[in-house]
């Protein structure tokens, strides 16, 4: 059960933070009975309000509160002075909240000095310094004698006891009414923790819907973030084109491709001194191409001379041919008789 209420008081805590800005150490203003609750149930004042509160804790008396500590305290007979209470805790555990409620810095009553405190401002209604109120049920004082057998004073010590439950109550409603203050108020040896009053849930709520309004907002933002940029990159391409077009309607003269061209070979200018030796080169090559180039024509009369015509063939006529016939015959038996 312990582990379900510290999850439960740590998930209310987160709350506080994220609504109204609460942060660690956390601000603990105590009253006096508060302070008497604790004492008689033996609990630790800083660790229990740690464990209530998820956290570390910064708790607070004000000056208020103290005055009617002592002033509840009887009087010491040698100092003239009220006995310090056992409830009490030092200074250096529970630190004073100065107040100044009039001119004289008189103490007022604690209710209203705490919720005072808890609301400076009516108008407003807001826990400026983010203050966390602890409190309790009065219990009967030491002095009061609720179980005399007199009934007069016991009478008169219920309607003291009457009176402070009033004021408890009303100094818990008054902090209700504030929206942003937790109450801490010890419950049979049980520090409780209570849950977020109406007019803290309306404001969480009223938070929570601003957010998602923002978030919604934001987001349309964004999309027409977007659509704003696409509409300028398109308007950018349009553009582009346009320019594009216009740049391929003009024709313009371009220069040859270096790469196609050809080289020009560099001249060297000869020098004075090799002058005339340069010149008689030249007319020695002069003089060899002239003659190389005579004798190929020689060369080339000769090769068409050499080409013999092609002789045509004449027919020879009938008496010619005997002729022939018969010196061939003559001929042949001359080379038998020799044989």
């Amino acid at each position: 059960m312990r582990a379900k209420r510290s999850k439960k008081y740590r998930k209310l805590m987160h709350q506080y933070e994220l609504t109204f800005g609460f942060h660690e150490p956390y601000q603990v203003l105590v009253d006096s009975n508060f302070l008497r609750a604790v004492h008689q149930f033996k609990m630790d004042l800083i660790p229990a309000l740690e464990r209530t509160l998820q956290g570390k804790v910064k708790p607070l008396i004000s000056k208020c509160s103290l005055a009617a500590i002592m002033a509840a305290q009887p009087i010491n007979p040698r100092t003239n002075n009220p006995f310090r209470p056992q409830h009490l805790p030092p200074p250096t555990i529970l630190p004073l909240r100065h107040c100044s409620h009039n001119d004289d810095d008189t103490p007022i009553d604690e209710v209203e000095c705490l919720l005072s405190l808890l609301c400076p401002n009516q108008d407003t209604m807001r826990n400026k310094e983010h203050y966390t109120l602890a409190t309790a049920e009065p219990v009967a004082l030491g002095h009061d004698d609720v179980n005399s057998d007199n009934p007069k004073k016991r009478k008169h010590a219920e309607s003291l006891l009457e009176e402070r439950n009033q004021k408890a109550a009303a100094l818990r409603s008054g902090a209700r009414s504030v929206p942003g203050v937790p109450i801490i108020y010890v419950k049979r040896s049980v520090m409780v923790l209570e849950p977020l009053s109406i007019p803290s849930e309306k404001v969480r709520l009223g938070v929570e819907k601003s957010k998602f309004k923002g978030g919604v907002e934001a987001a349309l933002d964004v999309i027409s973030g977007i659509k704003r940029k696409r509409d300028d990159e398109e308007e950018e391409e349009t553009t582009t084109k346009t320019t594009t077009s216009r740049d391929r309607g003009l024709k313009k003269a371009k220069a040859p491709n270096p790469l196609s061209m050809k080289k020009p070979k560099k001249r060297e200018k000869p020098k004075p001194e090799n002058q005339g030796k340069t010149g008689d080169k030249q007319k020695s090559r002069e003089s060899q191409d002239d003659g190389s180039n005579g004798q190929n024509d020689a060369a080339e009369l000769n090769a068409d001379s050499s080409v013999k015509k092609k002789r045509k063939r004449k027919h020879k006529s009938a008496s010619a041919k005997a002729g022939t016939e018969a010196t061939d015959t003559a001929h042949g038996q001359g080379q038998a008789f020799d044989e």
